[in-house]
């Protein structure tokens, strides 16, 4: 018994390949390399979208790691400086307390 090959572009199965059919044929077969084609541009935009990201957060990281930085060293700054003025407010109340006292001094010496 000899086994017929069938055509893959006989698509109705009838034993003749129209010009209908090899357009179908080839059309489809046009879609599958251009699904291919596609599903690959995908893999690699999505392949580059996670370096996209991971460069991002390393980014991120550097960034706020300076920015911590940045923070401390602006605290340390600010925290020498209310002990300043800190300083300067008390030797500011030890003046103005002394010359306080040495007026009420003075006012009872006046009295007396």
């Amino acid at each position: 018994m000899e086994e017929e090959i069938k055509n893959p572009m006989d698509l109705n199965g009838d034993g003749k390949v129209t010009l209908g059919e090899r357009a179908q044929y080839y059309a489809g077969k046009a879609g599958e390399k251009i699904e291919k084609a596609a599903n690959k541009i995908y893999e690699d935009v999505k392949e580059d979208t996670k370096d996209l990201r991971a460069k991002a957060s390393e980014k991120a990281k550097d960034v706020a790691a300076k920015a911590s930085v940045k923070a401390k060293e602006v605290a340390a700054k600010a925290s020498e400086k209310a002990k300043d003025v800190y300083a300067d407010a008390k030797e500011g109340l030890a003046e103005a307390t002394a010359k306080a006292k040495a007026k009420v001094e003075e006012i009872k010496a006046k009295k007396a």
